[in-house]
């Protein structure tokens, strides 16, 4: 079952971009694939169309993971899933790196992409439904292929309050029970 998370990178895109591409862990950087742009000159390329369009603060980039179990893909075709998904998702507006890491035993692909649409110039709106959308793309794409998916998706988190409760030793509703 792939696992998929995303967040926004306000500083530093440069190292986000050179994090994902890190050779040691791409296999030599074979499974580093660019859409909409050359992997090696992304920075340069996302940069200019933050300045054509004027939008070179806020959100620079974008930075996702797609997850595999160990065992349940081989370092292509965890990379082909995920420049698939980078291609239905985000590539007919952005600039997108996709690089497969195998430095575990858990195969995973990192997307960094514009915040910036080299089309239109808008920026692109990380909500809920967008993590959503990502989720559903990947559980689809991974349905297809015979993987295994999260059959009933829920929340995990502990709460805040009852963590620090918990971890501080105090009695709660359910370290009682």
């Amino acid at each position: 079952m792939a696992t998929t998370k995303i967040w926004s990178v306000k500083s530093n895109m440069d190292h986000a971009i050179s994090y994902i591409m890190n050779k040691e862990k791409t296999m030599n950087g074979k499974l580093v694939t660019g859409l909409n742009g050359i992997p090696r000159m992304a920075y340069d390329q996302m940069k200019m169309t933050k300045q054509r369009f004027g939008k070179t603060g806020g959100n620079l980039v974008f930075h996702a993971y797609q997850s595999f179990p160990a065992g349940e893909v081989t370092p292509q075709q965890a990379h082909e899933i995920g420049v698939e998904l980078a291609r239905k998702l985000w590539s007919s507006k952005y600039e997108v790196v996709v690089a497969t890491h195998v430095n575990t035993d858990c195969y995973h692909n990192h997307f960094v992409f514009n915040s910036v649409s080299f089309r239109d110039g808008r920026h692109y709106n990380d909500t809920r439904s967008s993590y959503m959308e990502l989720r559903e793309a990947s559980d689809l794409i991974c349905r297809e292929r015979g993987l295994s998916t999260i059959e009933k998706p829920g929340s995990t988190h502990t709460p805040r309050q009852l963590y620090l409760a918990e971890k501080n030793g105090e009695p709660t509703r359910y370290n009682i029970m």
